[in-house]
């Protein structure tokens, strides 16, 4: 038999407390810019389709993101990039521009063995370029954001603040400092920078 309090709480328009997850939780839906939207891949992450367009996916350096090559794989980069010269290849080289930076040939007198000249070699390592985005899209945003940016928005003044400095500004013209000290007209105990902002919209707004 159902009690006196499972009925009341059946009427009840609170709603019952669960211990599901589901019932708290609201699943939000991102919508990226119109531009991004047209390319967007719902079947990949949404990091992965930042990368896709040549974008950064979070901002932040105490934020998690792909570890960064260090200073040595750098440099082992460099090395594999650069073509592997023999040196009996460079033997009888003198010109700087096919010997490999770093390394140099040495020019002996056949008689004394004494080297008579160093050549150093100036050929740099051929560094392969930074992958391009599989869908670049920066010039389409910033084009897209300059055909729909709103014009800057004009400032104005109410009533009463048009009254007061437009009598401020008949009294006292451009003395500020007089302004400043002006409790009938100026009530708010206004600085001098604060006056001169407002009397330059006001100004604006009287042309």
């Amino acid at each position: 038999m159902v009690t006196v309090r499972k009925r009341k709480m059946a009427r009840s328009s609170v709603r019952k407390n669960t211990k599901r997850v589901k019932d708290k939780q609201k699943k939000v839906k991102l919508i990226p810019h119109p531009v991004m939207a047209a390319h967007w891949d719902k079947k990949l992450s949404w990091r992965t389709n930042y990368e896709r367009f040549g974008l950064q996916a979070r901002l932040g350096k105490h934020i998690s993101s792909p570890a960064k090559p260090s200073s040595k794989s750098n440099v082992n980069k460099i090395k594999e990039a650069s073509p592997i010269v023999k040196p009996e290849t460079i033997a009888n080289e003198t010109d700087p521009e096919k010997i490999p930076l770093g390394e140099a040939r040495l020019i002996r007198d056949p008689e004394t063995n004494e080297v008579v000249e160093i050549i150093y070699g100036k050929m740099e390592p051929e560094v392969e370029e930074p992958e391009k985005p599989a869908i670049p899209i920066i010039e389409d945003l910033l084009k897209y954001n300059e055909e729909h940016a709103q014009p800057a928005k004009r400032k104005t003044l109410n009533q009463m603040d048009c009254h007061l400095l437009a009598k401020l500004d008949k009294k006292y013209g451009d003395d500020y400092e007089k302004m400043k000290w002006d409790q009938n007209l100026n009530p708010f105990f206004l600085s001098v920078g604060q006056l001169k902002k407002k009397l330059e919209i006001w100004r604006a707004m009287e042309k």
